[in-house]
């Protein structure tokens, strides 16, 4: 069973498989024949792309080093300690939300300004 799990894991990681994810995403792009009653190792691959879409979003803002994809260890890790960052967060956010309801926002606040007339 793990040896075609290492394979689509190995599959979801590449360019390739990366750039039809993001396309099937924003374009509506069907990657498999079948839109319906997906196989166990549809389903794997399909959380497999979302996971490496994840770590390479991350990546290309900048909050870790491509060093994570070196190795599968390593990604696990990553993915592990930002779950529990995101849990970690979540929970000060509601305790700051229960303490200072006024000063919380789920929102961030943007201003735009008009641009000068010349």
């Amino acid at each position: 069973m793990t040896d075609y799990l290492s394979e689509l894991r190995r599959l979801a990681k590449t360019d390739y498989y990366q750039s039809m994810y993001t396309a099937s995403k924003e374009l509506g792009l069907q990657l498999f024949r079948n839109n319906t009653d997906l196989t166990k190792m549809q389903l794997w691959f399909l959380a497999y792309m979302s996971i490496y879409n994840v770590i390479n979003t991350d990546i290309a803002m900048g909050e870790i080093g491509e060093r994570v994809l070196e190795n599968e260890i390593y990604e696990d890790a990553y993915l592990i300690y930002k779950k529990k960052q995101f849990t970690k967060d979540l929970k000060a956010h509601k305790q700051q939300q229960i303490t200072s309801p006024e000063k919380s926002s789920p929102h961030s606040s943007w201003s735009f300004k008009r641009a000068k007339a010349e």
